[in-house]
C-alpha cells in the first residue's frame, strides 16, 4: 500500500497526521516524523533508521522535496 500518496501527511511509522510539521529532507525526499525525538533518532543514523521496523513507508514513494 502506498501510504505516501494518500491524503494527509504520514509519519515515518505510517500514522496519518495532516497537521504534522516535524519533518526533514533526505535524499531529495520529505520525511515526516512522529515527534521531535523520532527526528533526533533519524538524524543520528538515517540509513539505520530507514531500515528499522519503526519506518513503515516505502522511501521511494515519499513526496519529492
Amino acid at each position: 500500500m502506498n501510504l505516501a500518496s494518500t491524503r494527509g501527511k504520514h509519519t515515518c511509522c505510517g500514522a496519518d497526521n495532516p497537521y504534522n510539521e516535524v519533518s526533514t529532507i533526505y535524499k531529495d525526499k520529505k520525511l515526516y516524523f512522529c515527534d521531535k525525538s523520532c527526528l533526533k533518532e533519524f538524524k543520528k543514523d538515517p540509513e539505520r533508521f530507514l531500515a528499522s521496523t519503526h519506518f513503515r513507508l516505502e522511501f521511494e514513494d515519499l513526496e519529492n522535496a
